[in-house]
């Protein structure tokens, strides 16, 4: 054969002539142009989600320390007059905590003794409101607990 020679098909059924669309159909199978568009709109919520999750718990976190932090300038208080009260604890961890929604705080102090010294059990019980989307938590409640030694120099 020469080198421009026409190709000759060979005879007998034409390639697709049973099925028309056949090459339509993987052409647009193989068409890459939407591809990062749908890859983008499958990928966003999860994402956002995930980005959202990890703003929450650092808030969450962020709460838990402020309390914590309230709660052992508290047992401070305790150390300095261990006839506080409850109620004194618990008026002034809202002092100490201006950032948080102290309305619903619940403090309670029982005394107890441990091997003869005397200690006293103070928990926060605190709810803290969820704001994440498509989630069905809506809130948590976080709590600290310390147990500290009623010094000698107080009683």
């Amino acid at each position: 054969m020469y080198k421009f020679a026409r190709r000759v098909k060979p005879q007998g059924r034409a390639e697709g002539s049973f099925f028309p669309g056949r090459k339509r159909v993987r052409a647009f199978l193989e068409e890459r142009a939407g591809t990062s568009i749908v890859e983008f709109t499958l990928v966003l919520p999860v994402f956002l989600i995930m980005v959202l999750g990890i703003y929450e718990f650092g808030r969450a976190l962020k709460t838990w320390n402020e309390v914590n932090h309230a709660l052992t300038r508290a047992v401070r208080l305790v150390n300095v007059n261990s006839s506080t009260t409850p109620t004194e604890i618990a008026a002034a961890m809202r002092d100490y905590l201006k950032d948080v929604k102290t309305t619903e705080l619940k403090v309670a102090a029982t005394p107890t003794t441990i091997t003869g010294t005397d200690y006293i059990k103070i928990s926060v019980d605190f709810p803290y409101q969820i704001s994440l989307p498509f989630t069905e938590i809506a809130a948590l409640t976080i709590k600290v607990d310390t147990i500290a030694p009623i010094l000698s120099s107080t009683k």
